[in-house]
């Protein structure tokens, strides 16, 4: 049994369809019980816990011999992995594979870097396997401009320099990977798409494949933590959010791994490659 934590959630969605393909058996874990029919349609278990219920955590992971943990970004997040890791150390799990970001270690000089080097360094020290998967910026969060795209033919860049940004789906693959292969217990996979690119080219491949006359418009620190706080983002985490985005005009944000080539023996997917599987998202 393999438990999934934030299964509705935009890695755990295609993480429990890989899982399947694999024919692995899935518990899926959601906090909103609206999603649950959702879940058990895809055949698994599905069960609501939430991350502040130490008993429902317990009782997500128990039976299960590896869990996938991953949080929304939120100011508890540290605390609500933390009650996790517990709850599987005390279930008897014996592998989590947990979700952080790039870059993540006791030397990391970003918020999330340090935030996320919190909860890696805990979990190491419980004695469970770990495997921690580190994502750079997802694709999917395109999708978030998907109206300004259709009805502006705009772009808004808030990062100012080129990012290798990596599918969700490849994230998934890697942690599907990493939950029922053998030699990744102790390993840290750096996540990032094949290239990476700036606003400008992201805006091209957009009209390319759109057929749309899309441009990129940068978008100011100030309107990007105003926007995100507006989509009801706490303060302190798009303080963070707009502090990772500051270093991509400096290229921090550009390195590409070849982790997913290396751990699934296949490309990543390219952002023309998302692009053209989420079409309709960006056309008027």
């Amino acid at each position: 049994m393999i438990t999934v934590f934030g299964a509705t959630g935009t890695t755990g969605a295609p993480l429990v369809d890989t899982l399947f393909s694999k024919g692995a058996t899935v518990r899926a874990v959601t906090s909103d019980p609206a999603k649950i029919d959702g879940l058990k349609a895809k055949g698994c278990e599905a069960v609501t816990a939430s991350f502040t219920d130490p008993a429902a955590l317990e009782q997500a992971c128990a039976g299960s011999e590896k869990i996938y943990l991953v949080t929304p970004a939120h100011l508890n997040m540290r605390q609500w992995k933390a009650n996790a890791i517990a709850a599987a150390k005390a279930a008897g799990v014996q592998h989590v594979v947990l979700a952080t970001g790039l870059g993540a270690s006791p030397k990391a000089g970003l918020t999330f870097g340090k935030w996320h080097s919190e909860t890696q360094e805990l979990l190491k020290e419980s004695g469970l396997e770990w495997t921690f998967i580190q994502p750079t910026y997802f694709m999917q969060n395109l999708l978030w401009q998907a109206e300004n795209i259709t009805r502006q033919g705009v772009y808004y860049d808030d990062l100012g320099g080129p990012v290798s940004w990596i599918d969700a789906r490849d994230i998934a693959d890697v942690a599907a990977e990493a939950l029922t292969g053998s030699g990744h217990a102790g390993m840290v996979y750096g996540l990032t798409g094949a290239e990476a690119l700036t606003g400008e080219e992201i805006a091209a491949v957009l009209s390319d494949v759109t057929g749309q006359s899309i441009t990129a418009a940068p978008l100011s620190a100030d309107d990007s933590k105003a926007a995100m706080m507006a989509s009801g983002m706490q303060d302190e985490v798009a303080a963070a959010m707009v502090e990772l985005a500051s270093i991509a005009p400096k290229g921090y944000l550009a390195s590409v791994e070849t982790t997913v080539g290396d751990v699934l023996g296949r490309p990543a997917r390219r952002l023309r490659d998302f692009v053209a599987d989420n079409r309709d998202a960006f056309v008027g």
